[in-house]
């Protein structure tokens, strides 16, 4: 599973911003300056949705880059 473009994919849906724009090293707050609890609240649950379980909260206190989500990702993906 390649959880960095799975983590593009995510904040490309969430964000509406082409996946291509997307690079690996972005902070989130590059992507969209001015992401607000709702852009958050769309990543976290489009996230718990495609790992279909929950993220302890410690770990979105973590998120901040691409790199960060797929971590999160990563972390908690069971296949």
């Amino acid at each position: 599973m390649n959880y960095l473009h799975k983590s593009k994919e995510i904040l490309s849906g969430c964000l509406s911003i082409p996946v291509e724009q997307i690079q690996d090293d972005n902070l989130i707050e590059q992507l969209k300056p001015t992401l607000d609890s709702v852009d958050f609240a769309g990543i976290m649950m489009q996230v718990e949705r495609f790992l279909k379980k929950e993220v302890p909260v410690a770990e979105w206190l973590e998120l901040a880059s691409v790199k960060d989500l797929a971590d999160i990702l990563e972390r908690n993906h069971t296949s």
